[in-house]
């Protein structure tokens, strides 16, 4: 898809060419849009459990930092980090969301791990018919997480509940992604 501005003198002029697509388009609002998410369910209920910034370096477990390192995800520490922060809210949380929505936890992680998968296919790894290919994985692993957390925070922005402040969605991807990780949704296991 290509967009073409062009200002006339009194209004801007945009035409849009579509050369390839596997989906609708909507000029306007989306349906989708109307459809409340279980992820901003989640992220509402982490926002608002009680929270007071402290700095204090907490440390992963040992098995933590070893599956990071597997996976080479270094310069993904600070998500870790800000799971660390939450790691007793989103607990309540996900206990929370179940006792709102039927299956709310299993949903999200049914989700998270489709998107894993959604990332392998959209970087050509193969994991269905043999082992996966885990140096692939591993030499694009910071793009997988990126594209699990963007894909995120798209369903949480294009959905009808969405949480009042951004600092809540960003957070809140960032500690629900994270939490997958660790809870081994999400990437590979050593």
């Amino acid at each position: 898809m290509s967009t073409d501005n062009s200002k006339s003198s009194s209004s801007a002029n945009k035409t849009i060419n579509v050369e390839k697509n596997a989906g609708n388009i909507y000029i306007g609002s989306s349906p989708e849009y109307e459809v409340s998410s279980v992820i901003n369910q989640l992220l509402e209920s982490l926002a608002n459990k009680p929270f007071e910034f402290k700095l204090i370096r907490r440390r992963p477990s040992s098995e933590t930092i070893v599956k990071i390192k597997y996976n080479n995800l270094i310069s993904k520490s600070h998500i870790i980090k800000q799971y660390l922060d939450y790691s007793s809210k989103i607990e309540e949380a996900y206990k929370e969301i179940d006792s709102l929505i039927a299956f709310g936890k299993d949903t999200i992680l049914q989700n998270l791990n489709d998107l894993y998968y959604l990332a392998l296919d959209s970087l050509k790894i193969e994991y269905l018919s043999c082992d996966i290919e885990l140096e692939k994985v591993r030499e694009n692993s910071e793009f997988i997480l990126d594209f699990i957390i963007q894909k995120l925070k798209n369903t949480a922005f294009e959905s009808n509940n969405t949480p009042k402040y951004k600092e809540h969605i960003e957070l809140g991807v960032n500690v629900v992604v994270a939490h997958a990780f660790i809870e081994c949704i999400i990437m590979e296991n050593p």
